[in-house]
């Protein structure tokens, strides 16, 4: 299952293993192969979502390294 890293405001990275993460109203939502909700982080409260690399191959054939594959901006 890949693993993907979620900036937090406080600038600290959560990780969390998911097959797939979606955006949804704002919120961006971690979820299993059989559409489980895994984790899910409100709007506001998530900035960037990078996949890190590991056995598992890269979100949409993106290269071997890690990088941003979803950004989410503040609320004003």
């Amino acid at each position: 299952m890949p693993i993907w890293t979620v900036r937090i405001p406080e600038g600290r990275d959560e990780v969390v293993e998911a097959d797939l993460l979606t955006t949804e109203g704002g919120s961006l939502v971690a979820l299993s192969e059989d559409g489980l909700l895994l984790r899910a982080w409100a709007p506001g409260q998530w900035r960037t979502v990078g996949h890190l690399p590991g056995t598992d191959p890269g979100p949409a054939g993106t290269p071997e390294r890690h990088r941003e594959v979803v950004v989410g901006l503040p609320r004003p």
